[in-house]
């Protein structure tokens, strides 16, 4: 386990209350079983949407509490899953987990905008920051009317499903104008040119947000659409009160790409399951979330499947 400082083991927590809160946003029903909190969605069988974290401020799981929570699971149709940030427990919890016969299904990293202030010591590595201009092709803009969420939504589905859709059904923006107002999320557009070919979704909980996407249309990977869409939407977090901007399970080159940009590793978002009981079950239980436009606000995205 990553020993961490005080501040950083709030902003851990931020982050870990900020999870919680979209899944719950999305429509999942939590139910508490002593040591852990049980989530299940009745629609949408995504593993981020159906699992057990441990409850707030707990170290430590009862055995009990968490084989009812796993059986509670497997009777609703889903596959059980315990999922953690692994710095918030001692190594010693791990132990405990294989002693349960969990093994480690996924591992994602949890990065969190830390910039650097002021100038690079000598002896200092330094840390990226967020740039303030852009090559001159590259132009991100916030989307907030109808016709730019209309963009957004279509570069979105290109690059983070893979689906070209020329036109966008009516009614599909709704979400999105609905997420504008509560303040909920912040939708990037970023154009090489005059064409729109980048899309960033960022959730607002302040004091927290978190770059859920970041995609590009297909061939347009690694032109620098990137860079300006995490900046924009740190930007616009930063501007919204949200002190603390995160995002999880970037790919490797997005990771060097974070990093220069000011965001460092805080630890990693680990998934647990009994993978004997389980394995062959995944054939029976679809752990894909639906595709479709009711799910492009609601549906956190973990991991980022865009990039």
């Amino acid at each position: 386990m990553s020993i961490l400082n005080r501040e950083e083991r709030q902003t851990l927590r931020s982050v870990q209350m900020h999870l919680y809160t979209s899944i719950l946003r999305a429509q999942a029903v939590h139910e508490q079983i002593g040591t852990v909190d049980v989530y299940f969605h009745a629609s949408n069988p995504a593993p981020h949407l159906n699992c057990v974290i441990p409850h707030k401020g707990v170290a430590w799981i009862r055995h009990a509490d968490l084989r009812a929570a796993f059986m509670g699971l497997e009777r609703l149709g889903r596959i059980p899953r315990l999922l953690i940030l692994d710095a918030l427990f001692p190594d010693a919890f791990k132990q405990q987990l294989t002693l349960m016969e969990l093994t480690t299904e996924d591992e994602r990293l949890v990065m969190v905008y830390q910039p650097m202030q002021g100038p690079d010591l000598p002896e200092e590595t330094p840390r990226g920051r967020l740039p303030h201009t852009f090559g001159p092709s590259i132009q991100p803009m916030l989307a907030t009317t109808p016709a730019e969420l209309a963009t957004w939504l279509r570069i979105f589905r290109a690059g983070y499903y893979n689906t070209e859709a020329l036109s966008i059904e009516p009614g599909a923006i709704d979400p999105l104008r609905a997420g504008i107002e509560t303040g909920e999320f912040a939708f990037v557009i970023a154009n090489y040119e005059t064409t729109p070919l980048g899309a960033a979704r960022v959730s607002l909980r302040p004091p927290t947000a978190e770059l859920e996407a970041v995609v590009t249309t297909p061939l347009w990977h690694g032109m620098g659409l990137e860079e300006a869409l995490i900046t924009t939407g740190t930007q616009a977090a930063l501007e919204r009160n949200c002190e603390i901007v995160f995002t999880i399970a970037p790919s490797d080159e997005y990771t060097r790409l974070y990093r220069r940009l000011g965001f460092v590793e805080l630890t990693h978002m680990t998934t647990y399951w009994r993978a004997d009981d389980y394995a062959q079950a995944l054939g029976r239980i679809t752990n894909t979330a639906p595709k479709g436009a009711d799910n492009d606000v609601a549906e956190p995205v973990h991991p980022h499947s865009g990039q």
